[in-house]
Order: structure tokens, then sequence, then C-alpha cells
């Protein structure tokens, strides 16, 4: 499988490195849809999802506007398969990264620091990507589904993780305490990242800021000894 590396801020000694991951490419036909993915995802990235243009994406991809079609009817299908690939690779890289095996050795502070500055990096780097799909598509019928499942599958993973762990855990609720912890988290970095988006500069807050801060929340309410 081919994975994209993110370098971590405030990485922890000692601790794996975390990557981003992507799906395999398989035959030709499924190369040709992810090089359409690939340029829908480049547009985003530079111009924005108004950048995204059915002759665009095309000539981004090296590809024809019939290959585009008999792939997508429209291009609201093509922003819903490309956030099925986010999905997909989302789950992929919570998989590698909380694997427990990973984590072995390394104190229970150090995994939550290490995986909250993975996940801020990565709500910066993807930030357009997640904004397009909240403004595009919010009413989509399959958009709410997929968003919950991956955080229920992430959730899942994070839990067994930090439970492995228990007895370094003062909550006296555990289970109930983690699952607040990682939401806490990422409504934090979606709320971030509208803030950016919006320009106004009183509510940033840098990447370093952000990893200690919330490090020390997740930290304080679990409890950690």
């Amino acid at each position: 499988m081919r994975a994209e590396a993110r370098a971590l801020p405030h990485a922890a000694e000692g601790a794996p490195p975390l990557t981003w991951i992507h799906r395999p490419q398989q035959d030709r036909s499924r190369k040709t849809l992810e090089r359409l993915l690939d340029a829908t995802e480049e547009i985003i990235r530079a111009k924005g999802i108004d950048g995204v243009t059915i002759p665009a994406v095309v000539q981004a991809a090296q590809s024809s506007v019939g290959s585009f079609y008999a792939r997508f009817p429209t291009k609201a299908a093509l922003l819903s398969m490309l956030h099925e690939r986010a999905c997909e690779q989302s789950v992929a890289t919570a998989e590698a990264a909380l694997d427990p095996a990973r984590w072995q050795g390394v104190a229970t502070a150090e995994v939550v620091r290490t995986f909250v500055g993975f996940v801020v990096h990565l709500f910066r780097e993807r930030r357009s990507m997640m904004l397009a799909f909240t403004t595009t598509l919010a009413l989509e019928p399959g958009f709410a589904e997929r968003r919950a499942r991956t955080a229920t599958v992430i959730g899942r993973l994070f839990r067994t993780l930090l439970l492995a762990r228990r007895g370094s855990i003062g909550h006296p609720f555990p289970e109930r305490a983690i699952d607040l912890s990682l939401r806490a988290v990422t409504a934090t970095l979606e709320q971030r990242n509208a803030f950016d988006a919006s320009g106004v500069a009183d509510v940033a807050v840098d990447d370093a800021t952000l990893i200690d801060e919330l490090s020390r929340l997740v930290l304080s309410y679990l409890d950690v000894r």
C-alpha cells in the first residue's frame, strides 16, 4: 500500500512515526478513477471547491470527458466518491496509527500527545478537503452516514488502544471519558478549520499551541497518571 508521510510537530521521543494511508492502485480502470479523484483533490487544495469543473478535472487527470462520464454522471457524484475514498483512507490511517503493537513501551501520556499532534496536523493539511465536503455534500444522503461510520470506527480504535492502558487512567468511567475526549478534539479542530476559513485573525490558534492545550485537556480529563 502506498503511504504519504506527514511530518509531525512535537512528535514524542520514541513514539512511532504516523502516516496518512492511501489505498493501493489496481487495474487500469481503477487507475483512471484514482487519477480523476487525485486531480479533483489537487484542484480543491489549490483553488478551492469553485475550481472543480469537469474540464479542469479531465485536463488535470490527463483523461477524457468520456472517461469522466463513464464513472460520474455529475460533479456531485464525483465529490461523493472523493468523500467515500477519504473516509476509507481515514479508517486505514486510524487502523495503522492506533494499532496497539505500534505503541508498546511508550507511556500513555506520550501516546496521547503524539496522536493529538498527528490529528492536528492532518486537519491542517486536509482543511480545504474537509470544508469542500461540508459545504457541498451536507444535503447528500450518504454524507452523514459515511461520516458517522468513519467516526465510529476511529472511536472504537482509540478506545481500544487506551483501555488496554486502563491502569494509567484515573477517570472513574474511562470508556466514556475516552470517547468524549476524542469528540472534544475533533470538534475543536473542525471549528478551528471553519474559523481559519473565515479569515478572522482574532480567532486563529497556531498548531503548536493547539497540540499542547488539547493534549493537556485530554490527559487532565482522563486523569492519566
